[in-house]
């Protein structure tokens, strides 16, 4: 089981989805980054649930956007920001359990590379490389 915050979530996606990789180790980031999307997605729903308890409505009930934003009701918005810091603090469990035996071969695919990382993204290939070899593992 991978443990990985939720506000990690989109991070490590994005960085798997953008990684160049041979075929065969493709296959498995691929297999992971569709484990991760659901998790985005449970993500999305829950933060809508809270949107749906402190946004404001109109007169038919839909959230009120200001600029693409939704706008908080002010006497619940710092009960908000606590709920959605809480959410994206509490950590997402991935089943990987079908990918297993596989996630030497991802690992080995992302230490091998020829590509040049620095910032950001270094420091997303460590947050991977970790979570992966931890569940290899085992720890």
């Amino acid at each position: 089981m991978l443990k990985i915050k939720n506000e990690e979530l989109v991070d490590v996606i994005t960085f798997l989805e953008e990684f160049e990789l041979q075929p065969k180790v493709s296959r498995v980031r691929t297999k992971l980054v569709k484990l991760i999307r659901e998790k985005i997605d449970e993500l999305y729903k829950d933060e809508v649930e809270l949107l749906q308890r402190f946004g404001k409505k109109d007169e038919e009930g839909n959230l009120i956007q200001d600029n693409g934003n939704f706008s908080l009701l002010p006497e619940t918005a710092a009960e908000y920001h606590k709920e959605k810091a809480d959410l994206l603090n509490e950590d997402s469990v991935i089943d990987v359990a079908e990918l297993h035996s596989k996630l030497p071969l991802l690992i080995g695919g992302l230490e091998d590379s020829e590509v040049t990382i620095s910032g950001k993204k270094a420091e997303t290939l460590e947050l991977v490389l970790e979570l992966l070899e931890t569940e290899v593992k085992g720890v």
